[in-house]
Formats: C-alpha cells, sequence, structure tokens
C-alpha cells in the first residue's frame, strides 16, 4: 500500500502515529507523512519519510484576537470552539498543496489524526479511504459537528456535499476504562507505545534511585501566560517532600534559578526512557504524557491548562486514576497534599497497573496493519495510469 499520512502539526498530535508508520513500513508498505516545513523535519528524525506542505503556520497567526482570549475552560463549547477556532483555518491553509501531493503520489489509504481536516477533504475528492488515527478520548460530537459547520464553505469548493465520509476504521489508543463515547467508524483498539523522541541519555538514568522519584512534565507547547507560573507552584509544592524530582522541560519552558534541592531538570529526555524509574508523574493531561504514564502503570496528578487537558485529567481521576486539579485549585499546597496521598496510598497504584494491563492486552501495531490490508485496496486503476 501507499500510505499517506496527515496530522495537526506538533509532536503530541503526531508522536501516537509512529509506532503504527514503523510497522507499516516493516510490513512493505510505502508511507510518506505531508506537514508543514518543521514538523516534516521531525517525522523524518523518526525515521519516516516526509514531504513538506510549505512553511510554518504558528496556531496564534490564525486567530485575530488569539493574544485577547481567555483562558479556556472545561466545558464541551470551550473545547469545540478551540478547535474550530485553530484547526478549522489549519485545514483551509494545507487543503490545496495536500491535493496536489496526493494527485500526484495517488496513495491508496489517508492516515490523519483527530482535528487533521484537510486528509478527509482531500481524500473525498480523490475518492480514497481514510484511517483515523485517536491520541486520546474520543471527542464529543459537538466539536465535530462545530467544525462542519464552519468548514461548509470549504467543503463546497472542493466539491463535496456536506462533510467528507466517515473513515473505514478508527485506531483506538486509549484503555478501554479509560475512554469514552462513541468512535466514528468501526475501530481497532491499539496498545499506546510511548515515543517521545530520541536522545543520548545521561549516566544517572541507568542507577536506581535512592528513594521515590517524581517526574514533571508540561508538554513541549508553551501554554500562553501560564506554563512557567504552574511549573514554579509545582517545584514550590515539592521542595518539602522525601522525593527526588525530575522536571522534564519542553526546549520552550523556562524556569527560575532558585530551584529546591531535590530537584533535576533535563531537557529533550523522552519520557519512554525516564518514566519506568519513577513512582509518580505530575503532567497538564496531554495525552502523550497522560498515556505515556498509563503504559508505564504510574498514578499521575493531572494539571490541566487547556486544550483536552481538563477531559483526560478528570476522565482519569474519575477511575480512581490520578488526582486532576483546575487551575484555580493549582496551588502548592493542593498539589504536595496530591503527591503525598499518591505516593503513599495504594489504590490510585492499583488502577494504574489494571491500565497499563488493558493497553498492554490491546492490538500490537503489526496485528493492525494486518487488519487495515484485508480492508483497504492498492489502487489498481491508479497503477494502470
Amino acid at each position: 500500500m501507499k500510505v499517506l499520512v496527515t496530522s495537526c502539526p506538533n509532536q503530541g498530535h503526531f508522536y501516537p502515529m509512529i509506532p503504527l508508520l514503523w510497522a507499516l513500513r516493516s510490513a512493505g508498505h510505502h508511507v510518506v507523512v505531508a506537514m508543514p516545513k518543521t514538523m516534516a523535519g521531525v517525522t523524518a528524525s523518526a525515521g519516516v519519510s516526509a514531504i513538506s506542505l510549505g512553511d510554518d503556520v504558528p496556531l496564534a497567526e490564525l486567530v485575530a484576537d488569539h493574544a485577547r482570549r481567555p483562558p479556556q475552560d472545561a466545558s464541551v463549547e470551550s473545547l469545540a470552539e478551540h478547535v474550530a477556532d485553530y484547526y478549522g483555518p489549519l485545514a483551509e491553509r494545507h487543503v490545496g498543496k495536500l491535493f496536489e501531493i496526493a494527485e500526484r503520489w495517488r496513495p491508496d489509504v489517508v492516515v490523519h489524526t483527530s482535528w487533521e481536516y484537510a486528509g478527509p477533504i482531500v481524500a473525498a475528492r480523490l475518492g480514497i479511504p481514510t484511517v483515523k488515527h485517536g491520541w486520546g478520548l474520543t471527542l464529543p460530537p459537538e466539536v465535530d459537528e462545530l467544525v462542519h459547520q464552519r468548514l461548509a464553505y470549504l467543503y463546497r469548493d472542493w466539491g463535496l456535499h456536506g462533510a467528507p465520509p466517515p473513515p473505514v476504521r478508527w485506531i483506538d489508543v486509549c484503555p478501554r476504562s479509560l475512554q469514552v463515547g462513541k468512535p466514528p467508524a468501526e475501530s481497532l483498539p491499539m496498545s499506546w507505545i510511548p515515543f517521545n523522541g530520541s536522545a543520548v541519555l545521561p549516566d544517572w538514568l541507568l542507577d536506581k534511585p535512592l528513594g521515590k522519584r517524581v517526574a514533571v512534565t508540561l508538554g513541549n507547547v508553551p501554554i500562553r501566560g501560564k506554563h512557567s507560573e504552574v511549573l514554579h507552584t509545582t517545584l514550590e509544592a515539592m521542595r518539602d517532600i522525601d522525593a527526588e524530582v525530575v522536571v522534564a522541560a519542553g526546549w520552550g519552558l523556562d524556569h527560575d534559578g532558585d530551584l529546591p534541592a531535590n530537584v533535576r531538570v533535563v531537557r529533550g529526555m523522552p519520557l519512554h526512557d525516564l518514566l519506568p524509574t519513577c513512582d509518580l508523574v505530575i503532567n497538564h493531561g496531554g495525552a502523550g504524557s497522560l498515556l505515556a504514564t498509563i503504559a508505564h502503570g504510574l498514578p499521575q496528578v493531572v494539571l490541566p491548562q487547556m486544550c483536552v487537558h481538563f477531559q483526560h485529567g478528570d476522565r482519569l481521576a474519575a477511575i480512581g486514576g490520578a488526582v486532576s486539579l483546575h487551575p484555580a485549585e493549582q496551588t502548592a499546597e493542593n498539589i504536595r497534599e496530591a503527591v503525598c496521598g499518591l505516593l503513599t496510598h495504594s489504590a490510585a497504584r492499583l488502577v494504574a497497573a489494571r491500565l497499563q494491563q488493558e493497553n498492554d492486552d490491546q492490538l500490537s501495531p503489526a496485528s493492525v496493519v494486518k487488519h487495515l490490508e484485508t480492508v483497504v485496496s492498492p489502487r489498481t486503476e491508479w497503477a494502470a495510469a
């Protein structure tokens, strides 16, 4: 098969696809990822061929009043507005170049992530089936409904009568006890295999920690006005706790120089190398951090800031695998109490172990590829053209 892959242009959306793309390549299929310039380079560094959709487009530039917008809240309405406001215009920006690539390369299937809307438009125009790759909880239906309303003009411009057809399969990387909602197509439950890039690891990571170790990660994309503040509060909360704290900081995340004695800051360290040495993880509720922690069977303190962080953190807390603190609750005292409770109580650890087992029991990427081979056929009419 010739597989054209599209994703929203950031690591949090794209990295969950890497194990499947490697499995497709290992099975002999031709995989090409189409994304803007910087993420095309990230894709190539992860061992998958890429073609550029053009220059990078910061999401902030797609919305005129981005800087004046109030913080996003936990409501479904706020999430839907966020997706429609930023990722709808992104689809309009990319659809023309993506169509040109697909028309010239002639793929057999388009694999795309949630929130990536250009791929389905191009596939529908060319009569190509799509496969949707999830990266967290199934979105509430209100999200896609609003996006489809906003993009009705774009669908008409590309000759479609309404929204593109649903995907032929939905690849679900969320453990069944955590998942909510109904997928948009027949689902293939696939194990979340954490991929967070590659690095040269420090020697100290090979040694067993002398006591408890807590990882702190707030993602790769700085959150407007809040990221460093949340990190500072978290480190203050950890100052007097008897545990080593390892901050896996994104390159764009600043911290002050007055670090507690029990804190170590590292940059560029993949979570899949750090987390096996930890007892607890503090994160922002991004899918990459949250599901990587589940894959390693660890309890979590979730400090959601925006986007789907709230849905992820609150759902994990509801089933007993985490404490989720919304922005108004993110004081040093509350974070300290949550950390101490999860380090000493076993209930959340049992839930985390169950979720880890559920993840392990789902299909391997290689098994998912074998299934896709039965539902996607090479385009014989294109081969003969």
